[in-house]
């Protein structure tokens, strides 16, 4: 049936909840279980024993928070006697509503700072829970803490000026939320690949008119692509794949190294090798120089062995050695002595090392057991080493003059001292082989060479020995006087002639003044050995001149960081046998030259010619694409210049480049683009490119060419 009146309410309200307390004469507060709802005291109803207590600060009681904060505490204005029986009943409790639907709290129905953490429980509230701006800084204060706030998952609820981040600036955040520094030690070959990655993106995957690696557009790899016979001046860098127009590879200066014996060289793009076709004869080597300075080290020649019993030989001074750098201007000839070693012959022909070796003795019976007889010992002196300004024999008329050579002297720059010959009237008994100092020919110098069968530097002979003086800066070395005559003094740039009736004497070193030579002296130690010549650094266009004089046996400069790499052991004397057994003469070792420099790379007018290649049809444009690499500051279209062929290069179209930007920031690697109309071109469909490049240095690592 139908209600009188309003309809029932289908709504219901929680179950009433109660508390029961005793008083103990002198507690007023007391804290219920549930939380009575705000502004609920006045539907609460407090009893004490069993009789309801009126609310309010002026009557029985008031309500208020207690401990945690939660309203639940009963304060009475007057205790309640003792045993008293309290009885409190809640009607309501405050709800805890969790499954809000969407949109239904808003901004307007929160207060701020109504909604603390300690109202959140965890997890209560989530992303689908709040729609964005629902929810903002004034309704929530600092206090909610982490534990009560799930992932947040949208950016734009978060506040970017809250993020940490490191305080340094070298370490950058990684895929893996990580903080780390930077890894440069690859940032060289990444910028290379970026730049080859431009060219490839560059050329559109256009014919690379060069090796087609792979099958898709790539850098160079070797010369297989361009045409050599077309080309000038093409310089390829085999271990960095690319062309330059430069003196150098590398486009950086060039340090390179020429040496020079009688007849071979070492380096044979900037030398021309020197001859000696016969024992005292011979031409100068020449050296081109490419820089305006050369460090030369001159090794001086030996002279020849000797020893007037074969079963006793005893051995021709060591060369002397000098070094200096010469000033040159690029383009420059320089003439190179490499001196020869002294020979130990005696025919009836006088011989001596090329060029101003003192010259043997004769002796027209040799014995058949080798070139010298039981009566001959015919050992000459080691020939001149050394670089000059002119070639031989244009050094002067002055050469073999006994006094000062004059202006002569400005065609030498160095010369190296060469050793006499090694002399000597011993018996089978006396003097073991290469016994010294007694006959062992005088070492070159030194400023002054070493006189006969002495290590002394000095200009006269040995007195009552029969050894001949060393040379010096201003005169020969004197030769040895004898009762029999036949003393010879050395000479500008020539040893002394044994030049005595007695055929065993030894002749002298040729050096800038040569030694004199050995002589019979009856009654003396009998040594008969030539004397060194010496060397020479003095031409004002020589800077960090020095010498050294040889030794006995061995050259000077043998400590010299080069000597070892020369090819045999330059200027080392050497006797005609070895162990005191007789053998045929032996003969001074020759010397040799080593010129080295650094070169400044220069720029040079180069063109590279691609091979032809042919096209499908007969083009009428074409567009080419330059890997390029600055070395120098070249100016497009003037220092680079690129052009196309239809008609496998009988005619070439120029096609005007424009710098694509660099590739790599400014590292200088960029791609060059240009277009050119070929259609006026005879017809043709034999494609090529060509670059042009001048003035200033640039590496090409790569071309493409394509067509319409």
């Amino acid at each position: 049936m139908a209600y009188i009146g309003k309809q029932p309410s289908t709504k219901f309200s929680a179950a009433a909840k109660q508390d029961s307390f005793t008083g103990d004469g002198s507690t007023t507060t007391f804290d219920v279980a549930n939380i009575i709802p705000s502004g609920g005291e006045n539907s609460l109803q407090v009893f004490v024993d069993n009789v309801r207590q009126k609310p309010g600060a002026s009557n029985a009681y008031t309500i208020g928070n207690d401990g945690s904060g939660d309203l639940k505490r009963i304060t009475f204005t007057a205790a309640p006697d003792a045993s008293a029986e309290i009885y409190v009943i809640t009607p309501f409790e405050a709800t805890n509503i969790k499954n809000i639907g969407d949109g239904t709290v808003t901004t307007a129905k929160l207060e701020a700072d109504a909604i603390t953490g300690a109202k959140i429980a965890d997890d209560a509230v989530n992303s689908e829970h709040l729609t964005d701006g629902s929810v903002d800084n004034v309704h929530l204060s600092g206090s909610i803490a982490d534990s009560k706030l799930s992932t947040i998952t949208t950016a734009s609820k978060v506040n970017v000026s809250s993020l940490s981040a490191p305080g340094s600036a070298s370490v950058f955040l990684t895929g893996a939320r990580t903080y780390v520094a930077v890894d440069t030690s690859q940032q060289d070959t990444n910028a290379f690949n970026i730049s080859l990655l431009g060219f490839k993106i560059a050329v559109n995957e256009g014919l690379t008119v060069f090796n087609l690696v792979d099958g898709i557009v790539d850098e160079f790899h070797d010369e297989s692509g361009t045409d050599e016979g077309e080309g000038s001046n093409d310089l390829y860098c085999g271990t960095s794949d690319y062309y330059i127009n430069s003196t150098s590879a590398s486009g950086s200066p060039i340090s390179n190294s020429a040496g020079f014996s009688l007849t071979a060289i070492t380096e044979p793009d900037t030398s021309t090798v020197g001859t000696n076709p016969a024992s005292g004869a011979g031409t100068f080597a020449q050296f081109t120089a490419t820089g305006t300075s050369v460090n030369a080290f001159v090794w001086g020649a030996a002279g020849a062995g000797g020893g007037h019993s074969n079963t006793r030989p005893v051995s021709g001074g060591g060369g002397g050695f000098v070094e200096g750098t010469i000033a040159t201007t690029p383009g420059q000839t320089l003439y190179i002595s490499a001196g020869e070693g002294g020979q130990m012959t005696c025919t009836s022909e006088r011989v001596g090392g090329f060029f101003g070796g003192g010259n043997s003795g004769v002796d027209s019976a040799p014995n058949p057991k080798g070139p010298t007889s039981s009566d001959s010992s015919c050992s000459s002196g080691g020939g001149v080493a050394g670089v000059f300004k002119v070639d031989y024999p244009g050094i002067g008329p002055a050469i073999g003059d006994s006094s000062g050579p004059g202006p002569v002297v400005g065609n030498i720059f160095l010369v190296a001292g060469a050793g006499g010959g090694g002399g000597g009237h011993d018996s089978e008994t006396s003097n073991p082989p290469h016994a010294g100092p007694a006959y062992v020919g005088g070492a070159g110098g030194g400023l002054t060479g070493n006189a006969g069968g002495t290590q002394t530097e000095q200009t006269n002979a040995v007195s009552g020995q029969g050894g001949g003086g060393g040379g010096d800066q201003e005169q020969g070395g004197q030769g040895s006087p004898s009762p029999q005559g036949g003393n010879t003094d050395g000479k500008f740039l020539e040893g002394a002639d044994a030049n005595g009736p007695d055929v065993n004497t030894a002749a002298g070193g040729a050096g800038f003044f040569g030694g004199g030579n050995g002589n019979y002296v009856p009654g003396g130690v009998d040594d008969r050995s030539g004397g060194g010549g010496s060397s020479y650094f003095g031409h004002p266009q020589v800077t960090s001149g020095a010498t050294e004089d040889g030794t006995l046996l061995d050259s000077g400069g043998s400590t010299d960081p080069y000597y070892p790499s020369i090819p045999y052991a330059a200027g080392e004397g050497t006797g005609p046998g070895e162990n005191g057994e007789s053998s045929p003469a032996g003969t001074g070792k020759d010397g040799y030259v080593l010129l080295t420099a650094t070169t400044s790379a220069t720029a040079t007018s180069t063109v590279i010619t691609s091979n032809a290649f042919a096209a499908g049809s007969v083009p009428t444009t074409s567009r080419i694409v330059v890997f390029e690499e600055n070395v120098a500051t070249p100016t497009l279209n003037t220092d680079i210049i690129a052009s196309i062929s239809r008609d496998g290069g009988s005619n070439f179209t120029t096609a005007t480049l424009s710098d694509s930007g660099y590739v790599t920031g400014s590292s200088g690697q960029r791609i060059l683009t240009g277009q050119a109309t070929i259609s006026g071109q005879p017809s043709g469909q034999s494609m090529r490119w060509k670059l042009a490049l001048a003035n200033n240095s640039v590496k090409i690592h790569g071309v493409s060419l394509q067509w319409a």
